[in-house]
């Protein structure tokens, strides 16, 4: 997965991503049950920035400029200038426990959080998301280590790369799925020559 450098300065401009992503500790589901994690990291560098329109220019690996206006929102924008070093880390994780849970009602739960550096640092963040989803088995291939989970918005049908996590579970039984996105963004000044 390629992450966009223009996502990098959509994060940046909205300065809400300094969240609690190494704060919060990994769900339940994720530690008992399996899954599968992607990481991607996006290096750009300041090439301008005027202070006064909050306008901001990166340059990224290849070369290419994206330039952007910074919204209020943006915290410390002061702080960054010509050369320092932006970087994105983007990291997503899914995780599925296929054991019966207690609860017969298919539902769907987001939890978000967000932190922000603090006055006086350079801009930067963490921010999480974390989508959990109680489905019923609609069926399972054993054969082809497929299982069909049915959530409250969509039906699903994933491939499990142990199967020993399908023994145990029939179709009607209520599992667990854990889906997680983590970004975390920041400056740092550029390298004194």
């Amino acid at each position: 997965m390629r992450m966009p450098i223009r996502f990098a300065a959509w994060l940046l401009s909205l300065a809400a991503v300094n969240a609690v992503a190494q704060d919060k500790a990994a769900p339940t589901a994720a530690a008992q049950g399996k899954g599968v994690a992607e990481v991607v990291r996006v290096t750009a560098t300041v090439e301008a920035i005027d202070q006064a329109t909050r306008t901001v220019t990166l340059k990224d690996s290849k070369g290419a400029l994206h330039t952007f206006v910074a919204s209020d929102e943006v915290r410390n924008l002061a702080q960054v200038g010509k050369g320092d070093v932006v970087t994105l880390d983007y990291a997503a994780a899914l995780a599925v426990r296929l054991a019966k849970t207690e609860s017969k009602v298919r539902e769907r739960t987001v939890t978000e959080g967000v932190q922000r550096s603090q006055p006086g640092q350079m801009p930067g963040g963490k921010a999480i998301r974390e989508v959990k989803v109680i489905a019923s088995v609609e069926a399972i291939d054993a054969k082809a280590q497929k299982v069909t989970l049915r959530g409250p918005q969509n039906t699903v049908t994933m491939k499990v790369e142990d199967p020993a996590m399908l023994k145990g579970v029939k179709k009607g039984d209520m599992v667990e799925a854990v889906y997680v996105e983590a970004v975390a963004l920041k400056v740092e000044k550029a390298a004194k020559k």
